[in-house]
């Protein structure tokens, strides 16, 4: 019995190695952090994965102005369709009484926008509109995961946003993406270690059954 439990153990061992590769590739969740300042944004073109979150933060203290960040999906000029932004008035501050609590109840600050996988990955050229009738453009680059970002092919434009699910499904079934190096080294992998695992199955059964011959003479 004794025999059998280091092979059992090296063949765990094996396969948990070769399931590893599959996993590592997972991203978690970030929020990043954008300041909105008199002479612009902090990060004009900030790359950020599906589930990430970005937090802008008026930080206009010099010219005490308010900002207004938003994003024309449908490009009609008004910010309130499906798949429009609209921060609405970010102030620099807002007045509190004694107890701390925001004499304007809509007073805000900042504004938060999770980018979930409903996003479709691309660039988005959104504006920031201020006070005093200026705005300063900037862009989000969405990528799906980390094979995407190291492509050497930039992501699809951000009109693309809000494709429906039926319309990715038909064009994904219409292309054939060709596989890239990483792939192509995955697959390797994975085949290498199935056979490795393969060959250690048949090795552990065939080491049972001469144990078991062993003990019959």
């Amino acid at each position: 019995m004794r025999r059998m439990a280091l092979p059992v153990l090296l063949f765990v061992l094996l396969a948990a190695v070769v399931v590893t590769p599959l996993q590592s590739s997972a991203h978690t969740a970030n929020s990043f952090t954008v300041l909105v300042k008199e002479g612009g944004f902090s990060q004009t073109a900030p790359e950020i994965f599906h589930n990430d979150s970005i937090i802008w933060y008026n930080t206009d203290n010099a010219s005490n102005l308010t900002h207004r960040l938003v994003y024309d999906h449908d490009g009609d000029g008004l910010y309130n369709g499906t798949f429009d932004w609209d921060s609405g008035e970010l102030h620099a501050y807002c007045e509190t009484d004694e107890n701390n609590s925001k004499i304007e109840p809509n007073c805000t600050t900042s504004f938060v926008l999770e980018f979930d996988i409903n996003w479709t990955e691309g660039d988005y050229a959104y504006q920031d509109l201020r006070e005093d009738g200026t705005s300063v453009n900037a862009t989000i680059r969405l990528f799906k995961d980390m094979d995407s970002h190291n492509a050497s092919t930039a992501p699809q434009i951000g009109s693309s946003f809000g494709v429906n699910k039926e319309e990715q499904s038909v064009e994904s079934s219409d292309t054939d993406e060709p596989l890239t190096p990483e792939e192509v080294l995955l697959y390797v992998a994975v085949g290498t270690g199935g056979a490795a695992v393969l060959l250690l199955g048949l090795l552990i059964v065939r080491s049972s059954t001469d144990s078991d011959l062993f003990e019959a003479e």
